[in-house]
C-alpha cells in the first residue's frame, strides 16, 4: 500500500485540499542547527522534530508544514550555555527571538487562512522556547480559537525515564532511530569520552542506543496522534481568517506586552523559573502524563 503522503511542500493541490477535507490537522515542526556533539548533526533538533511529525501524519492523518530551521539562539541563556558547552556560534542557524516569535504568529494564522482546523506545534530546540512559543499562542487565541498544541518534543515522550537532553542518550538514541544516517557513534571513540560538556554533546552520551530510540519515539508518535485526534474533537469547523494584518497586529501587541519570555532570561532568573517558577509544575505534569497532551 502506498504511504500516505503528508509533506506540504511535496503535495499536488488536489492532494492537499484532500488532505485538509479528511483530515484538517497542521503540524508545525521547528529546530535550530547547532552542535550536538562529533557525533550527531548538526540539525538534530530539526531532523527528529520533523521526521516525529511525518511519522505521526503518516500514521494518524494531517499535513507536515515545511520545516522551519531558523530558530531562537545566540542569545539570551543560550549564549552563556553555548560557551559552557565549547560551542562554536557559526554552526548555529539563529535569529532573534522577535523574528522567531512573530513568524510563529504568522504561521499559525497561515493554518487558519488554509482550512486547517487543529495545530500541533512542536519544537525539538528546547529550554524555554517552547515556554515563548506558548505565550504567542495564547495570545493568538485570543483572537481565534484554534485547538493547538504547542510543546518541545520531550514533552510527548512517555517511555521509560526518557524527558530530553542535549546530544545524550535521549536525543542521540531518538535521531538514530529517526535518521540513522545522521548519527555517527565511531566519532566519540576518536574523541574519546570526557567526563565533561564538550561541543554541546551531554555527558555519556555513548550510552545512546537505536533500539531504545525506537521505542521513544513509538510513544512519542502514539501521542501525538491521541492529541491530534483530541484536538479535531474540539474543532467548531472553519475559523475565521484575521489575514496578514490580523497577525501584525497580535505580533505588535506581543512585543509591547512584556512578558519575561523565558529564553531572554538571565541564567539565575532561568534557573529559578525551571526550579520554583512556572515551569516546575509544568514539567512535573508532562512527566506524570506520560508524554500526552493535558
Amino acid at each position: 500500500m502506498a504511504q500516505r503522503k503528508v509533506k506540504w511542500e511535496e503535495m499536488f493541490p488536489d492532494e492537499m485540499d484532500r488532505a485538509i477535507e479528511e483530515h484538517p490537522l497542521l503540524y508545525l515542526p521547528y529546530g535550530m542547527c547547532e552542535p550536538h556533539g562529533f557525533h550527531n548533526a548538526l540539525g538534530l533538533d530539526g531532523l527528529k522534530c520533523y521526521e516525529l511529525c511525518v511519522r505521526a501524519a503518516q500514521e494518524g492523518g494531517g499535513v507536515v508544514a515545511p520545516m522551519t530551521y531558523w530558530h531562537i539562539g545566540e542569545q539570551g541563556i543560550g549564549v552563556s550555555w553555548l560557551d559552557r558547552q565549547q560551542a562554536p556560534r557559526p554552526h548555529i542557524s539563529s535569529v532573534g527571538f522577535e523574528v522567531f516569535i512573530q513568524g510563529f504568529v504568522y504561521h499559525l494564522r497561515a493554518a487558519v487562512a488554509r482550512g486547517f482546523e487543529a495545530v500541533i506545534a512542536m519544537t525539538g530546540h528546547y529550554g524555554g522556547t517552547e515556554c515563548d512559543m506558548r505565550y504567542a499562542a495564547e495570545a493568538f487565541s485570543e483572537e481565534v480559537p484554534l485547538p493547538m498544541w504547542v510543546l518541545a518534543d520531550w514533552e510527548c515522550t512517555g517511555y521509560k525515564d526518557y524527558h530530553g537532553d542535549h546530544a545524550g542518550p535521549c536525543e542521540t538514541s531518538q535521531l538514530w532511530a529517526l535518521r540513522p544516517d545522521m548519527v555517527d557513534i565511531s566519532r566519540l571513540a576518536e574523541q574519546g569520552d570526557p567526563p565533561e560538556r564538550i561541543y554541546a554533546s551531554a555527558l555519556l552520551p555513548g550510552q545512546a542506543s537505536r533500539r531504545e530510540g525506537d521505542m521513544i519515539v513509538a510513544v512519542q508518535i502514539e501521542n501525538l496522534i491521541e492529541a491530534g485526534e483530541r484536538l479535531l474533537a474540539r474543532s467548531t469547523g472553519k475559523l475565521p481568517d484575521i489575514g496578514i494584518d490580523g497577525a501584525r497586529a497580535i505580533c505588535q501587541r506581543l512585543m509591547a506586552s512584556g512578558i519575561d519570555w523565558v529564553y531572554q532570561m538571565e541564567p539565575e532568573d532561568h534557573t529559578r523559573f525551571w526550579q520554583e517558577g512556572p515551569g516546575k509544575p509544568h514539567r512535573q505534569g508532562c512527566l506524570e502524563r506520560k508524554g500526552r497532551m493535558p
